[in-house]
């Protein structure tokens, strides 16, 4: 309270002697983050948004770890022309790339577009623009098609499967004597 009073008196006394105090120096801008450390940062958003965020919640993750949106979008425009020009200048990934190359990009632009539906601010602009480039640039290798089965292991078993090869696994089971080929599977 004495402090309250003291410094409602000095500012009457400055003003009545025409002086003002020297104006406090403008708050000095926090350390901008490295490209690094906005990218940890972003993978954190499009995780969110993988998982269900709202644009709330982007907001306040932003507001959180006190990240400006045009510093984050100007990152993220250096990171889109990055990842593109990069795979370009690595010979693109038509067709020459891992499939799980492929899909790993696939999955970036994915979380890049739901982050792009969101639709507030130019965060998801950028974001939607840069997940459409890499889906269109950037497609899954074409699977034929399996008749929907799915994937067919094939596999040769020796013996009755359970272990090593040869003559010792058969022993037992099945007569011997009867070649493997002349067997019926049906019951009789």
């Amino acid at each position: 309270m004495l402090n309250k009073i003291w410094q409602f008196l000095k500012r009457l006394i400055q003003r009545l002697l025409g002086t003002t105090p020297p104006p406090a120096p403008p708050p000095t801008p926090g350390p901008t983050l490295t490209d690094a450390e906005y990218e940890s940062k972003f993978m954190e958003i499009l995780e969110g948004v993988n998982a269900g965020w709202s644009r709330g919640d982007v907001a306040g993750f932003l507001i959180a770890k006190r990240l400006k949106d045009g510093e984050l979008v100007a990152w993220l425009r250096r990171f889109g022309n990055q990842l593109l020009e990069g795979e370009n200048r690595q010979g693109g990934h038509g067709g020459t790339a891992p499939t799980d190359a492929v899909a790993s990009l696939q999955e970036l632009g994915r979380r890049l577009g739901l982050l792009g539906r969101f639709g507030s601010g130019e965060l998801s602009q950028v974001a939607g623009d840069i997940g459409r480039e890499i889906l269109t640039r950037f497609p899954l290798p074409v699977v034929e098609d399996d008749g929907g089965y799915g994937r067919v292991i094939e596999a040769v078993f020796v013996g009755d499967g359970l272990g090593g090869s040869g003559d010792e696994n058969r022993s037992g089971g099945e007569d011997e004597n009867e070649p493997l080929k002349t067997r019926s599977l049906s019951s009789d």
